[in-house]
This record gives structure tokens, C-alpha cells and sequence, in this order.
């Protein structure tokens, strides 16, 4: 039972609904990442340039803490109200481990925005835009969605696609085009999956002429990607750390609760079944659609809804073997 100054118990109950807030705002953000396509594609580059999915891993790791948060928090809500010892302990032992998985949000954070210094963006883009747009499946996709995003056109530039395997290769208007229609510039209602160039005629524009200036974008890709890419990570490395910070002041407060009970207080066998069955429902609900949605791992990319957020293994090891396959 709780007895003493009622100041830590009010404060407990108040931090355990902003935990509550925190555990939907990173459940928030990992599902931002992988859902919306806007900043999916980069997941994308750094598992298959670096073949490397870890960065993608974190996104659901991000999940999974979100929603252990929303569970713990409950826990904590229910510690602080009835002054149980037995749920503030568990309470604190989740938020050790919470804090962790935050922390090492962070790190993974900062340690991919060094992926592609030193010049390796670049070299990453033109080797795609030169060698292997429409040679690779996953390739072709890939670099219409940065194109079309970013607003740009080949790695350094245009000519990238110069003597490469699709320049050799591709008749999209039964004569020789000089670049991909989503390097053009797009139509209102175009999107990465369905473009539609505001000029049809834009992909067979000799380079750099006037005619190619005014329908394509003459930008590399390069520079916008890699300054759009720091943007997201310090996003990831900003709210991990808060996060795992936050963590810190619920464990001090939970202490403090503690040394204030005396005695433990029970909690009835139907409350505690109660909270694990709602917390196994929606864990098995989310990860149960999250794969059956999942299977659409192909474009277009608006399938992807707020379910999307747990891999499709076995999806992952086709493209992982196919890549294999083509000696990457």
C-alpha cells in the first residue's frame, strides 16, 4: 500500500501517460519509415548497395519498442494507481530494457549516416544508373522512385545512362531514348509507380539540348539524396536519444514510488490476464496483416498501409538470391 507524500504518485501517473504518448510517437516513426514511400526508398538503397538490412530492421525494431511501450506504460499507470510494488518492479525492468532499444536506435542512426561519405553515393547511383537500371529488377524501381522523388536524373547526371545496358537496350518509343521517363518532369497526377511525363516525347531529347533542359531534370541524384538522407537520420538519432533519456526520469520516479510502499499490494489474476491478452492481440493482429500485406513487396507502393511494418522473410530471400545470382 502506498503511503507518504502523495506528490511521487501524482507524478507517476502524469509520466506514465507521456510515456504512453512516447510509445505511439516511435511506433509512429518506424511505421513512417517503412510506409510511406517518400522515405522507404532509402531503406531500399542501403539494403541493397551495402546489402546491409539492418538500417531497415531498425524501422521495426523502432516498432516492436512502440508497442512494448504502450504495454509498460499501462503497466505503470496501473503501479502508480493502485501503489502496487510488484508492477512498478516490472514496470522498471521493461523500461531497462526499453531504454536500450531507444539507445541503440541512435547509435544505428549515426552509425549509417557515415555509409555513404566519402564519395560513395555517387558511385552507388551511376553504378546503378549505368550498369544495371533494367538489368536488375529491383534496380529499375528503385532509381524511378529517387528520380521521381528527388527530382533528378542519373547518379552525378543524365548522361550516366549514356553506353550503359539500358541506353543499349531499351526502345520505350521504338527509337533510341536518351534517359528514363522518370528522369522528365512529371505531371501533377503522376506518382513513382505510375509516371507520366508532362512531355511524352522527353526521354529522346538529345542531351543537354534546349528542347532536353526544359522536359528533364539535368541534376544528378547524388547530392539531393545525400543531404535528404542526413535529414532523416538525425530525425532518428534526435528522437532515439530523447527517448532513451525520457526512459531515465520514469525509472527514478518508479524508485521513489517504491520506497514508499509499504507491504505489496495484489493485483486480481483477471486485471494482469487481462492486460497480456489485449497486449498479445495486438501484437499478433499487426504482425499476422503486417505479413499477409507484406507479400505485396512489388509496386506500386500505395498498398502499403500502416500494417506494412514486419518483413517478409521469405520475399527477402528471393531478392537475396537472385542478387546472389547476378554476382552482386
Amino acid at each position: 500500500m502506498y503511503r507518504g507524500n502523495k506528490c511521487p504518485q501524482y507524478c507517476m501517473i502524469i509520466y506514465s501517460v507521456a510515456f504512453w504518448c512516447s510509445g505511439f510517437g516511435i511506433l509512429f516513426l518506424g511505421i513512417w519509415m517503412l510506409a510511406e514511400p517518400r522515405r522507404s526508398y532509402i531503406l531500399d538503397l542501403v539494403d541493397f548497395s551495402e546489402d546491409d538490412p539492418l538500417l531497415r530492421f531498425g524501422c521495426y525494431f523502432a516498432i516492436v519498442s512502440g508497442i512494448t511501450t504502450l504495454f509498460v506504460g499501462f503497466l505503470a499507470c496501473c503501479g502508480a494507481i493502485k501503489g502496487a510494488r510488484c508492477l512498478l518492479t516490472g514496470f522498471v525492468a521493461f523500461v531497462i530494457f526499453i531504454f536500450f532499444a531507444e539507445l541503440s536506435i541512435g547509435v544505428f542512426a549515426l552509425f549509417y549516416r557515415d555509409k555513404f561519405r566519402d564519395n560513395r553515393m555517387p558511385h552507388y547511383l551511376a553504378n546503378f544508373s549505368t550498369n544495371r537500371y533494367n538489368r536488375d529488377k529491383w534496380v529499375t524501381p528503385l532509381m524511378d522512385t529517387i528520380q521521381f522523388y528527388q527530382q533528378c536524373c542519373g547518379g552525378i547526371g543524365p548522361k550516366d545512362y549514356y553506353g550503359g545496358y539500358w541506353y543499349l537496350t531499351n526502345k520505350e518509343r521504338g527509337t533510341q531514348s536518351f534517359v528514363p521517363f522518370s528522369c522528365c518532369k512529371q505531371a501533377q497526377a503522376a506518382r513513382a509507380w505510375a509516371i507520366q511525363p508532362i512531355d511524352p516525347m522527353c526521354s529522346i531529347y538529345p542531351y543537354y539540348s534546349q528542347a532536353f533542359n526544359n522536359s528533364v531534370h539535368t541534376e544528378g541524384c547524388h547530392k539531393k539524396l545525400q543531404e535528404w538522407f542526413d535529414q532523416q537520420v538525425i530525425i532518428f538519432a534526435v528522437v532515439g536519444f530523447s527517448l532513451a533519456a525520457f526512459q531515465i526520469i520514469g525509472i527514478c520516479l518508479a524508485i521513489i514510488m517504491c520506497r514508499h510502499i509499504h507491504g505489496y499490494s495484489y493485483v486480481e489474476m483477471k486485471s494482469v490476464n487481462l492486460v497480456f491478452v489485449v497486449f498479445l492481440f495486438l501484437f499478433a493482429m499487426s504482425f499476422g496483416n503486417a505479413y499477409i500485406l507484406k507479400r505485396h513487396y512489388e509496386y506500386p507502393r500505395s498498398i502499403r498501409t500502416i500494417y506494412g511494418m514486419v518483413p517478409d522473410f521469405s520475399a527477402m530471400m528471393r531478392v537475396y538470391g537472385k542478387r546472389s545470382d547476378t554476382g552482386m
